[in-house]
C-alpha cells in the first residue's frame, strides 16, 4: 500500500503551527515555508542598546510568573535596588553594566541558601533608568520576609549588592507581580509617562527553572480552515477576544490559558461557520 505523500506547499496551505508551552501559554501562526526564501536576521552585533521592556520580555515574565506561582509558593516580595553615584559613574564607562551587578547579585544571594541546606530562590528582574539619569533594578523573588526583617534584610542586602540601596515591599497579591511588576517600569502606563530609559545590555532576566519548556505541533485545519484563520486575522488583528490577542502574525493566549482551550474556542468561532 503507497502512502501518501504531501508537498510542503500542501502542508503549509493546510496546517497551523501551535506553540505552546508549560506555563500554558499558546499561540497560533502559519508555518513558514521552506522553499520561500526568507530575510536575513537583523544584524546584532556590537554593544546592545533598549530603551524599553520587548514584548518578548513582557511574555516571558508573564509565564515566569505563572510558574513561580504555581511551582514556587508565588512571587511574594517585590525589591527595588539603587545605584549610587560611583555606581552610575561606573555603568556610564561601561566597566559595568546594570545585568552584570544583577547576576551578581542574585548568584552570591542563591550561594547563601545552598551553604546553609536550602532550596535557593527564583527570582524575576527588570531593569530601567528613567530619563537616562537614575538606573534601577526592580527584582521579583519568592523569599517571604516578615515585616518585622524589612530593616535587617534591607541592611543585608545592601551589603550584597554594593552599589547603593535596597527597598523591600511585601506583595499581597503573588498572581497579580507581573502586572505590579510592569507597572512600576511605566510599561503599561501611555505615552511618555511610561519612559523606560535607556538600558545597554540585558534588560530583564528570569530564573533559569522558571523559564517555561515549549513544544510545537502542526493541526491540520484544511484549506477552509487556512482561510478562515486568515479572515480571523484580518477582520480582528489589534484585537483582544476572550482574553486571546490577535495580531497581524497570528493570535496569543496568556499564560494558564492551555492549548485544549485555545483550540475549542478556536475551532468554535463564527469565522468556521460563515
Amino acid at each position: 500500500m503507497m502512502s501518501h505523500i504531501v508537498s510542503v506547499d500542501q502542508f503549509v496551505a493546510t496546517h497551523l503551527k501551535v506553540k505552546h508551552n508549560s506555563a500554558g501559554e499558546v499561540s497560533i501562526t502559519l508555518p513558514s515555508n521552506p522553499n520561500i526564501q526568507q530575510p536575513p536576521p537583523p544584524d546584532n552585533s556590537g554593544t546592545r542598546i533598549t530603551t524599553e521592556l520587548s514584548r518578548r520580555g513582557a511574555k516571558s515574565i508573564r509565564g515566569a510568573v505563572y510558574l513561580a506561582d504555581k511551582d514556587h509558593g508565588g512571587m511574594v516580595t517585590f525589591i527595588t535596588a539603587t545605584f549610587d553615584l560611583e555606581a552610575r559613574e561606573r555603568l556610564a564607562s561601561e566597566e559595568t553594566t546594570i545585568g552584570a551587578e544583577v547576576r551578581r547579585f542574585l548568584d552570591a544571594w542563591r550561594s547563601r541558601f545552598r551553604k546553609k541546606g536550602k532550596k535557593p530562590p527564583v527570582f524575576i528582574w527588570v531593569a530601567e533608568n528613567p530619563n537616562n539619569s537614575n538606573p534601577h533594578v526592580h527584582i521579583l523573588t519568592n523569599v517571604k520576609v516578615e515585616y518585622r526583617h524589612f530593616r535587617t534584610w534591607a541592611r543585608g542586602l545592601e551589603k550584597l549588592w554594593g552599589n547603593g540601596t535596597v527597598h523591600l515591599e511585601k506583595l499581597k497579591y503573588a498572581k497579580a507581580a507581573g502586572r505590579y511588576l510592569m507597572k512600576s517600569i511605566g510599561y503599561l502606563a501611555k505615552g511618555t509617562n511610561g519612559s523606560q530609559g535607556s538600558v545597554v545590555g540585558q534588560r530583564y532576566g528570569v530564573s533559569r527553572n522558571l523559564k517555561p519548556k515549549e513544544q510545537i505541533d502542526y493541526i491540520h485545519v484544511g484549506i477552509e480552515g487556512i482561510i478562515a484563520y486568515r479572515k480571523m486575522i484580518t477582520e480582528s488583528c489589534g484585537q483582544k477576544l476572550n482574553d486571546i490577542y490577535i495580531h497581524e502574525y497570528g493570535m496569543w493566549a496568556p499564560p494558564g490559558f492551555g492549548i485544549d482551550q485555545l483550540l475549542d474556542w478556536f475551532f468554535s468561532n463564527n469565522f468556521f461557520k460563515t
